[in-house]
């Protein structure tokens, strides 16, 4: 399990929803599950925003080849201050190059953060994936967060054009085995359909988590289709998380099966049956 798994936001300086109400979207959101923002590096207020509604977040910077250690000390430098881990967006710049500006990077942010969790935010189409900037990426980061953008990859929005998205990101991809957490389109008005289809689309996979780009951008109704889970989600999202914390605390599977069986009675309203009622007063003695 990796630190980026669940639902995660972005925010960028680029979206027109305020910060201080983005601060409490995701403060509600947290109650469906929401797990914290990914923050734009640079970007002092908002980090505290989020910060101070109660949330985690995370670091996030667009980085350039031509100063690659410059670029590594502004993340790591984000890890020092509490972000909960770093994610370094590498693009058109980077493609043409090979393999030393991007070990020169991980070289440098190993060197200040050697515990931190480092994510890939890539474009996975085509043969990207084999390029040599990824290829170094692929040796180091916790995970992957391929952009899946339908609308801007799909302009003319095809019927059904969210999941040959998925498919032109993911399928067929050698990802070495690393978490793959897609990073979902909010922005350019794709509405609350496409964003529900997109979200459906990571649960039909059964991928450990997403993230929605960004939180600064999406219509109050496609900020809603992103965070509102079903009882079912809720439910998966819960057992997740308990199984996490059984495996960090090393708690009885027995005693983790009871409970969990109770929360998700819980969730539904419903009453717990006799025989596990007893079954947690046996524990809890």
């Amino acid at each position: 399990m990796v630190l980026a798994e669940g639902r995660w936001a972005w925010w960028n300086q680029y979206g027109s929803v305020p910060i201080a109400t983005c601060a409490r979207r995701a403060k509600a959101a947290a109650r469906d599950g929401l797990r914290g923002v990914i923050v734009k590096w640079g970007y002092q207020e908002a980090r505290m925003a989020f910060a101070e509604a109660g949330g985690a977040w995370a670091t996030e910077r667009y980085v350039y080849p031509n100063q690659p250690e410059v670029e590594a000390r502004r993340l790591a430098a984000d890890m020092a201050a509490g972000a909960r881990f770093a994610v370094i967006n590498a693009e058109i710049e980077w493609e043409p190059l090979g393999p030393e500006p991007m070990q020169r990077f991980i070289g440098e942010f190993w060197r200040r953060q050697p515990t931190a969790e480092l994510y890939a935010s890539v474009d996975t189409r085509g043969g990207r994936l084999s390029l040599p900037y990824q290829r170094v990426l692929a040796e180091h980061v916790a995970g992957w967060l391929p952009m899946i953008y339908p609308k801007a990859f799909r302009p003319r929005r095809p019927a059904g054009y969210v999941a040959p998205a998925f498919r032109d990101c993911l399928d067929g991809k050698d990802f070495g085995g690393k978490p793959v957490l897609p990073t979902l389109q909010t922005y350019d008005r794709i509405g609350a359909e496409a964003v529900r289809a997109q979200v459906a689309e990571v649960r039909r996979r059964g991928l450990a988590g997403c993230q929605a780009y960004t939180i600064a951008h999406a219509t109050d109704e496609e900020w809603q289709a992103f965070t509102k889970r079903s009882d079912m989600e809720a439910i998966e999202d819960l057992r997740r998380d308990f199984k996490q914390f059984v495996w960090q605390h090393g708690i009885g599977h027995a005693v983790a099966a009871a409970f969990l069986r109770a929360a998700a009675h819980a969730l539904r309203n419903e009453p717990l049956p006799e025989e596990l009622q007893d079954a947690l007063r046996r524990i809890i003695r």
